[in-house]
């Protein structure tokens, strides 16, 4: 199970952890959490993602979500319309309850995850 909490180091930090056992959680110090949360997407093909959405008290909106088997921090970037997240050459777009995750941020190419709609 993956979980995002907060874990004060001195000033508060901003802490993602995969699970008790995940060893050492990723941390930001100085980041100061507003909210967090947590969702579970069935996406096209029969396949599942779990995403932890942070957001800091200073403006900033992260997504940890799994990608080429490693779990990695996407930061929110600017959009349109929805949230988009980016990481190197991966874009997870949340609009709603749903997302995909895009490869290169080419949308004539068919996204790595699509038509994911987060459970209930």
């Amino acid at each position: 199970m993956r979980k995002v909490k907060i874990a004060p180091a001195g000033a508060f930090a901003l802490s993602i952890a995969l699970s008790a056992s995940a060893g050492t959680p990723v941390t930001f110090a100085g980041l100061e959490i507003a909210s967090s949360s947590e969702a579970h997407y069935a996406c096209a093909g029969g396949k599942e993602i779990t995403v932890g959405y942070v957001n800091a008290t200073n403006g900033d909106s992260f997504a940890y979500l799994p990608v080429d088997g490693a779990k990695h921090v996407f930061v929110a970037v600017m959009s349109g319309s929805g949230v988009r997240y980016a990481w190197g050459r991966y874009i997870w777009w949340n609009k709603g309850n749903t997302g995909e995750l895009v490869v290169d941020g080419d949308e004539s190419v068919p996204p790595a995850l699509a038509d994911c709609v987060a459970k209930r």
